[in-house]
C-alpha cells in the first residue's frame, strides 16, 4: 500500500495503511482501543450517525433484529438505539473494542475475536432483518467479498447498509462486486449517497442493499 499520508490524525492514518492481515488489524485496535472515541471523535466522524439514520428510512420497525457487523467501541449501537432500536447484536476483531461496545449498553450481546470473512462461523445464517457494517470497508481492513459473507447472516428481503471510504473505493474492486451481486439477483441496490460527508479527511460512500 502508498505510503501516502491519508488522515491528518496520526492514528487515523496509520489503520488506513493496514495490511489486511487480521492478526495485525486486531492487534492495532487492541491498542488503540482506549483512545479510539476521543481521536474519531476529534476526525468529526459522521458514519455511525448517517447510516443509523439511513437504515431508519427503510426499516422502521423498531424490535428488528440488527447485527452490527465490525462494531468496534458501539458507535452505530449508539446511534441505532437513540433512534429507539433495542434489539442490536454486534462483533468486532479485537476483543477490547468489544468490551467498550458492551459498556456502551446499546447492544444485546457483543462477541470480539471475530474475524469478518469467517463470521458465518459464529453466526446463524439468514438470522438478521439487517446487517450494518460502518467504519469496516476502507483499506488494509477487508475485502469486498466481505459483502458476500454479510449477506449470508441477512434474512431474505433484509437489508445490508455498509458505509466505504473513497479511498477503498477507489483502490479496490468493491463496484464490481456489488455489480456482480445485483447482477446475479442476489442483491437489489436500493440505494447509495455518494461523496456524502464521513469526517474531516474526506468523503465516504454509503450502501444500502435489500437481499
Amino acid at each position: 500500500m502508498s505510503d501516502e499520508k491519508i488522515s491528518s490524525n496520526e492514528a487515523i492514518d496509520a489503520a488506513l495503511h493496514l495490511d489486511g492481515d487480521p492478526r495485525n488489524v486486531r492487534q492495532f485496535y487492541e491498542d488503540w482501543a482506549k483512545n479510539y472515541n476521543l481521536d474519531t471523535t476529534g476526525s468529526d466522524y459522521t458514519g455511525p450517525t448517517i447510516s443509523a439514520k439511513l437504515l431508519s428510512q427503510y426499516l422502521p420497525a423498531k424490535d428488528a433484529k440488527l447485527l452490527d457487523a465490525g462494531c468496534g467501541t458501539g458507535l452505530v449501537g449508539m446511534e441505532l438505539q437513540a433512534l429507539g432500536y433495542d434489539n442490536i447484536d454486534g462483533f468486532d476483531l479485537s476483543d477490547s473494542m468489544a468490551e467498550q461496545a458492551i459498556a456502551s449498553g446499546a447492544y444485546r450481546q457483543v462477541q470480539g475475536g471475530i474475524d469478518m470473512m469467517r463470521a458465518t462461523e459464529s453466526y446463524t445464517e439468514a438470522s438478521y432483518d439487517a446487517v450494518l457494517s460502518v467504519g469496516v470497508f476502507t483499506l488494509g481492513h477487508v475485502p469486498p467479498e466481505a459483502l458476500t459473507v454479510l449477506l449470508r447472516l441477512t434474512v431474505a428481503g433484509g437489508l445490508l447498509l455498509v458505509s466505504t471510504r473513497t479511498h477503498y473505493y477507489d483502490q479496490t474492486n468493491f463496484q464490481q462486486v456489488v455489480d456482480e451481486l445485483t447482477g446475479s439477483g442476489q442483491v437489489k441496490l436500493l440505494q447509495v449517497i455518494r461523496d456524502a460527508p464521513y469526517n474531516n479527511d474526506g468523503d465516504g460512500h454509503y450502501w444500502v442493499m435489500q437481499k
